[in-house]
């Protein structure tokens, strides 16, 4: 998916959305094994080519200090068990929502356009890419018409129910509309109903209702996000993948 960070606060705050916009999500709690958490299982036979999912960091936008660290560079998860990374812990201005995340990792704050409620934090890597931005105290819903849709992953956070007792879940989806030649990736968080697989289903929405508003998640995903299902079932193989749903599913709600 395209990442378009700069137009974000305007989406969300519109009367509905579609599907179309990109999303964002990540991980397994801190210390456990990613693949052990996911319930989902993928069977997917094509090419198997992982590939980098993220766009470059995007030109310099008013922002506010946040919790930062030095960046270190993302691998591809060995064979070997590797060690679970330090972490840090960002908080929105609130209070209300925080999460975890690998300590040489930067989070920094935008804030949007006059009048419009909300903050964004963005979240990159060591090498400055954006890879996932977080809208907190959004007000808006979710419209789209149906899709096709194929889970290759989902996690129950519990950490975040949502004031009417829905708990809301992490996942990773390909999506297909119309004549299902164009695959649309998502991942963050969603109402569960955004993760069930078959034709004809409702297509994904980001936006997890929370006691301040809301809580919208997107990865930014380049566009087109992979070549092939096959090379997205292999990015889950990768330490990226792993320390961004780790971190998706760390966030709490107070």
């Amino acid at each position: 998916m395209k990442s378009n960070r700069a137009g974000f606060f305007t989406a969300v705050t519109m009367a509905g959305f579609t599907a179309s916009l990109v999303l964002v999500g990540c991980g397994s709690q801190p210390g456990t094994d990613p693949a052990a958490t996911s319930n989902v299982a993928v069977d997917d036979t094509t090419e198997l080519t992982p590939a980098l999912a993220f766009a470059p960091a995007s030109a310099a936008a008013p922002v506010a200090p946040a919790t930062s660290a030095a960046p270190a560079a993302v691998v591809h998860a060995s064979s070997a068990k590797t060690a679970a990374p330090a972490l840090k812990t960002f908080t929105f201005p609130d209070g209300h929502i925080s999460f975890a995340y690998p300590a040489t990792w930067t989070v920094r704050t935008v804030l949007p356009p006059a009048g419009v409620p909300g903050i964004e934090a963005v979240v990159a890597d060591d090498a400055g890419n954006d890879l996932l931005s977080l809208g907190n105290g959004f007000t808006a819903g979710c419209a789209g018409g149906p899709v096709s849709r194929r889970v290759f992953d989902q996690v129950a956070v519990p950490g975040m129910t949502a004031p009417d007792g829905r708990e809301p879940a992490f996942g990773f989806v390909v999506e297909s509309y119309g004549n299902g030649e164009s695959d649309a990736y998502f991942m963050g968080l969603s109402d569960p109903r955004s993760l069930e697989q078959g034709k004809s289903v409702a297509s994904w929405c980001n936006l997890v209702p929370t006691g301040n508003g809301g809580l919208s998640t997107r990865v930014l995903f380049n566009d087109p996000a992979f070549p092939n299902r096959g090379a997205a079932k292999a990015w889950m193989a990768t330490d990226q993948y792993a320390q961004l749903k780790a971190l998706l599913v760390s966030l709490t709600y107070v």
